[in-house]
């Protein structure tokens, strides 16, 4: 017996070459299809059926070369490997897929002879192959190495002998064909070991250069100081949901610290490191983060002052979501207090809806939110979805002022201030009403701010000044002291010879300055040079009127009354619509006793009600303008109104 199992061992010999050139193509048809699929995970299920076919089609391809050699004992291809192999990488679909090929090719080629015995032969190594699947599943492919190779050799080999034996034992093959068959399958089976290792190197390259690759992937999505996902990780993220079917709205918020230079100074330059991924935890940490769970939330480094998150399941055309990003802003400042000393991180929130974004303009949009933010002045800013729609209207904005400059006539409506306890009008404060072209009302600050950024500010605020002058030519009748305020910014105040022309205007065009009220804002923005205090002082000495608007009550607001010779202080109708409040009306009181110690009148804004007009006059607080006495009205109904009073 063993002298015919050693002659059907030497007869292999001769086979050899055969015998690794089928392996040689084998790895090399796997090495292709490897190739041609890299963009599919290596443990993705669609390899389990590639590998059946791959396996299969050569087993049924070799099945037909060697048909000549298939009534023979001596079967000189690689059958039980392609069978064995199929099964542990393809699991039981690319097992049975190979089986189900090669079994095919064995009965059309090779004939019934036998096909009973050689179709257990093939199922039985096809079985060991589907249960070493799962011994692999448990390895990864980037760790594949020798005793991987040996392990799966030797069940191969073990599965291989096993099968004849089951088809020897159950008289399915005679005794001659048994020992050819166990003596070729030990011999041959030293083929498998050197395939098996090629297709394991290739398998573990690949794995692992597919590996560094997705690092490398991951590193460029992905902020290297904060460990959050970077920019083009929420431009990619949002080209997801882009895609999703059913479309789902989406809403993209850009939180920003307005002070990161001041904050960062005072607490080290690696402080917005460790804080954005607290922010982000705080806003997205599943049930106990400040947005629900149910929304999704997920957030990604936008910039080095700005934090990116996206929400599923928000549309901001809804007015509960539009609360949703308020509670979101006061939630966000209460941590931010709380989360280190002073100085305290000020955020500002800008929002916009995804649902009806393109792909192919993620980029721009993403950029344009980030400008439009930045050029915001408002802690929550709702923006439009289409930035080219706002392109268009700021165009025309900036259209319209240029044209109000030219022609020296502002849409201005004046508000009137009364003497409360005698309802008698003492002035008027000009207010800029405009519309777009669709007669729609556009905001003063808007206008102002489309102003601003054309560098049209200060243009547009002497067009203004020039239209109040002639306004005041037009009324008839008033009372020594009545005076129309205009509103005029830091900008104004910083340009050289300001005042200057200020008063050479009023003298020109015959009108007493006292009957001018210049109401100054975004005083905090005032630079101190020179040409400040020039320009105050300028004005004081014609006695032009000065006024400080949106007056507070703390040093910065005290300083400015010891600094400039103002007659008036302004109260803003945010603190008068909460005199209900016992804090508020405290600190309307001390304003008014600071006005009052640099011989300034305090006027309060925003009066709507009997019972704040009321209390205003208690606390000894003379004049107010607001809805109650009258809204802003054109200058022909100015007069009647006056009269009337």
């Amino acid at each position: 017996m063993m002298e015919l199992i050693a002659a059907q061992a030497a007869a292999s010999a001769a086979e050899l070459p055969f015998l690794l050139l089928q392996a040689a193509a084998l790895v090399g048809m796997v090495s292709v299809l490897i190739l041609l699929q890299r963009n599919i995970a290596l443990d993705d299920a669609r390899y389990k059926i590639y590998y059946g076919i791959i396996f299969g089609v050569t087993g049924f391809l070799l099945t037909l070369l060697v048909s000549e050699f298939i009534k023979l004992p001596s079967k000189p291809y690689i059958r039980s490997d392609l069978l064995f192999l199929a099964g542990v990488l393809g699991s039981w679909q690319g097992g049975l897929i190979s089986l189900a090929l090669v079994s095919a090719g064995r009965f059309l080629f090779g004939g019934p002879a036998l096909f009973g015995a050689a179709f257990l032969d093939m199922s039985i190594i096809s079985a060991f192959g589907m249960a070493m699947y799962g011994w692999m599943r448990r390895r990864s492919l980037t760790e594949l190495g020798v005793r991987e190779v040996f392990g799966v050799f030797a069940v191969r080999i073990f599965a291989a002998l096993f099968a004849v034996c089951v088809t020897y034992s159950l008289s399915m093959i005679n005794q001659d064909v048994f020992l050819s068959n166990v003596g070729r399958r030990i011999f041959g089976s030293f083929v498998g070991l050197p395939m098996i290792a090629c297709l394991f190197l290739l398998l573990r390259s690949e794995a692992r250069a597919r590996e560094e690759a997705r690092k490398r992937d991951a590193a460029a999505r992905t902020d290297s100081l904060t460990g959050l996902p970077n920019r083009r990780a929420l431009k990619d993220h949002i080209e997801v949901v882009m895609r999703q079917e059913p479309a789902v709205p989406h809403a993209l918020l850009l939180i920003e610290i307005v002070n990161m230079a001041d904050v960062a100074a005072c607490q080290g330059e690696d402080w917005g490191d460790l804080f954005w991924p607290r922010l982000a935890q705080e806003i997205c940490n599943d049930d106990n983060g400040l947005l629900s769970s149910s929304n999704a939330p997920r957030s990604f480094m936008f910039g080095d002052t700005t934090l990116a998150v996206v929400m599923s399941g928000i549309s901001l055309e809804k007015s509960e979501s539009t609360r949703l990003i308020m509670r979101l802003h006061d939630g966000l400042s209460t941590f931010s207090r709380s989360a280190d000393p002073e100085p305290v991180p000020h955020l500002k929130i800008g929002a916009a809806n995804l649902d009806k974004l393109s792909r192919q303009n993620v980029a721009s949009f993403l950029r344009q939110l980030s400008l439009a933010l930045r050029g915001s002045e408002n802690p929550v800013q709702i923006f439009p979805f289409s930035f080219a729609d706002k392109a268009t209207r700021d165009e025309g904005v900036r259209q319209m002022l240029v044209n109000w400059i030219r022609s020296g006539k502002p849409p201005i409506f004046y508000q009137p201030k009364f003497e409360m306890h005698n309802r008698r009008m003492i002035g008027a404060e000009a207010l800029l009403r405009a519309v777009d072209a669709c007669g729609q009302p556009l905001s003063p600050y808007y206008v102002l701010e489309i102003a601003e950024r054309h560098r049209l500010l200060v243009e547009f605020e002497w067009s203004t000044i020039e239209a109040v002058v002639r306004d005041l030519i037009d009324l008839r009748g008033l009372d020594p002291d009545f005076h129309l305020a205009v509103n005029i910014s830091a900008s104004s105040f910083a340009t050289a010879g300001f005042g200057e022309r200020v008063v050479a205007f009023l003298n020109e065009m015959g009108v007493p300055a006292h009957r001018l009220s210049i109401e100054v804002t975004e005083m905090s923005r005032i630079p101190a040079i020179d040409i400040v205090q020039q320009n105050f002082d300028r004005l004081s000495e014609a006695c032009v009127r000065l006024a400080l608007d949106d007056f507070g009550t703390g040093y910065a607001a005290l300083t400015l009354l010891a600094r400039f010779p103002f007659e008036e202080v302004k109260i803003d109708h945010w603190m008068t619509s909460r005199l209900e409040q016992s804090r508020f009306r405290e600190a309307i009181a001390l304003a008014f006793e600071s006005a009052e110690r640099y011989g300034a009148t305090l006027v309060t804004e925003g009066i709507e009600t009997e019972e704040q007009s009321r209390l205003l006059m208690q606390m000894g607080i003379r004049f107010g303008q607001g809805y109650l006495y009258s809204p802003a009205v054109p200058l022909e109904r100015l007069q009647p109104r006056r009269e009337c009073a």
